[in-house]
């Protein structure tokens, strides 16, 4: 039985958004991302944005959207349209 793989940042998220301190946040990614065997070009980029993240709401859009780019949701990785989307939504 294989069991699904989580994403670097669907584990991480689990944690970052339920810290309330962004110095606590950053050292926990940072660790985190440091224990993980990850193309080092990729954890350069992570470390990276994670030290510029100014609030804690900064660091945790990042993690968002990192998340929805990784995991293939991004806007740009959309095959529909928001009309065609909407179209297939719509009230008959």
């Amino acid at each position: 039985m294989k069991h699904p793989i989580k994403s670097i940042f669907e584990q991480i998220s689990e944690r970052v958004f339920i810290m309330k301190d962004l110095n606590e946040a950053k050292r926990f990614v940072t660790e985190f991302i440091n224990e993980r065997k990850i193309n080092d070009r990729d954890k350069q980029n992570i470390l990276r944005e994670v030290n510029n993240a100014k609030t804690l709401a900064r660091f945790q859009t990042y993690i968002c959207n990192s998340l929805l780019k990784y995991e293939g949701m991004g806007v740009n990785q959309m095959s529909k349209t928001a009309k065609q989307a909407a179209a297939e939504t719509a009230f008959e």
